[in-house]
Parts: structure tokens; C-alpha cells; sequence
């Protein structure tokens, strides 16, 4: 679990960005949270690599509460699909924003990335 501390005019806080909630001998659920950028995308790769360097192969990603990801927490993911798949595993990413998507659909990565659409089933897609 990694975070990181936010400064307000009143107060400051600790916000999880990178979460693991759930986990056993196999595998691992991550949720992820606001924005993954160039800043932070170290933190989602040390919980990745963490979890592959412990013998988990299924690695779920919950990308609900991402509000932005940029091209390097999106590389993170991909890289640590690539070590998945070596060592004869998966990372699925769940509940993947429909702007996020879209950004995967254009730039392709929704080929190299598993993503699990059965959430989007009960969303109404945009035309």
C-alpha cells in the first residue's frame, strides 16, 4: 500500500493511490485511485513487482477510481502484464472509465492489456 500526502489550505491528508485489497498464495486484487502519472507510476510498479516477486500470477487491477493515467502507469501495467504472462499468469484490469478505455482503444494497448468488459455490459456505451 502506498501514499501520499496531500497539503490543503486547512489540513493535510494521506491519500492511498495504489491499494492492494485482497490477496492469497496466487493471486492479488490492486484498487487504484485519482491520478497515475509520471509522478506516482513507481509506487503502482513497486506493488506490482511486490506481489510477481511473491509467486502471485493472477493479478486483478481495479481501475474504478482513476481519474487520469498517463503513458507511464499505463507502461507500468503493461510491464507487468508482460511478466504475468512469462511466468504463465495474467493481470486483468477491472472497471476500466470509459474515457480510459477510450485512450486504450486509440493508442492499442487494449490488445496488450487484458481488459475484463463485463462490468461495461451494465454501462450504457456513447456511440
Amino acid at each position: 500500500m502506498t501514499d501520499a500526502t496531500i497539503v490543503l489550505a486547512d489540513r493535510v491528508e494521506r491519500v492511498t493511490r495504489v491499494r492492494t485489497i485482497a490477496h492469497d498464495e496466487w493471486r492479488a486484487a490492486i484498487a487504484l485511485q485519482g491520478e497515475l502519472d509520471v509522478a506516482n507510476a513507481h509506487e503502482l510498479r513497486d506493488e506490482l513487482v511486490g506481489h510477481i516477486d511473491a509467486g502471485r500470477r493472477v493479478i486483478r487491477v481495479d481501475l474504478q477510481g482513476v481519474a487520469f493515467m498517463d503513458s507511464s502507469a499505463i507502461g507500468e501495467l503493461i510491464s507487468a502484464t508482460r511478466r504475468c504472462t512469462a511466468e504463465h499468469g495474467s493481470l486483468i484490469v477491472t472497471n476500466v472509465p470509459p474515457r480510459l478505455h477510450r485512450v486504450l482503444v486509440l493508442t492499442g494497448f487494449d490488445k496488450v492489456l487484458l481488459i475484463d468488459t463485463a462490468g461495461a455490459l451494465a454501462r450504457p456505451t456513447s456511440a
